[in-house]
């Protein structure tokens, strides 16, 4: 299967007296059509390695591939266009607009893609089809329940056919039925093909991913299939 993450040797540090060293030589490789969940409790470095792997950062020693290309000399517009190109995110917070219509928000999400106002409509019927929200392509987010802002969210992030879909913490605001919603959606996207990394505090939502990291001292531990979530 394709590569779609490799990391080699990352670390990440910052400043102070000494130094924090949040990540440390990051070994990771995630292959195309991957479900991988990455658990760990505040301040083990997930955010760092989201930021990391989302191209929002750059590490300080260490290779980060995405789709083979290396990422860590290229240039700011150079890393903000892979982005937009090839990476979605969800996050806990679902940042979505609240004057702009469903439909809207989710066009939103291809505005880097370099596809027209028509293409990018298009795109985001198709998206919200995928996430059985079309029903609501007029609503405004405020009329939504958290679940229903959670699928337009991920269909936001959809839009541009992303190679890799990071997802922070995407049930933190979300009670049990609706979590339970998401997850089923994943495994749905998963099943589709979709390459999905999820960072969470929560070993149950990390638990449905088919391979589970933990990270431990700025390192992720593999969980070891059937292994107490």
């Amino acid at each position: 299967m394709t590569e779609v993450i490799r990391l080699t040797g990352v670390g990440r540090s910052f400043p102070g007296d000494p130094p924090v060293h949040v990540l440390a030589g990051v070994e990771l490789t995630v292959r195309r059509g991957d479900y991988v969940g990455i658990v760990g409790p505040s301040g083990s470095g997930k955010s760092t390695l989201l930021n990391v792997l989302g191209l929002l950062d750059r590490p300080d020693t260490g290779s980060y591939l995405l789709e083979g290309a290396e990422t860590t000399a290229l240039g700011d517009r150079q890393r903000t266009a892979l982005r937009g190109a090839r990476i979605g995110f969800v996050f806990q917070s679902f940042h979505l607009m609240d004057y702009r219509t469903v439909e809207e928000n989710v066009m939103l999400g291809g505005l880097y893609t370099g596809l027209t106002r028509t293409q990018r409509r298009d795109r985001a019927a198709e998206a919200l089809d995928r996430v059985a929200m079309s029903h609501r392509r007029t609503f405004l987010p405020t009329r939504l329940s958290g679940g229903e802002r959670q699928r337009v969210a991920i269909a936001r992030a959809l839009i541009g056919a992303p190679a890799l879909l990071l997802c922070d913490e995407p049930t933190g605001n979300l009670d049990s039925v609706t979590t339970g919603a998401v997850l089923d959606l994943f495994d749905e996207l998963r099943a589709n093909g979709t390459t999905l990394l999820v960072i969470t505090h929560d070993d149950t939502v990390a638990g449905r991913a088919d391979r589970r990291i933990r990270l431990r001292d700025g390192r992720p531990v593999p969980v070891a299939a059937g292994a107490p979530r």
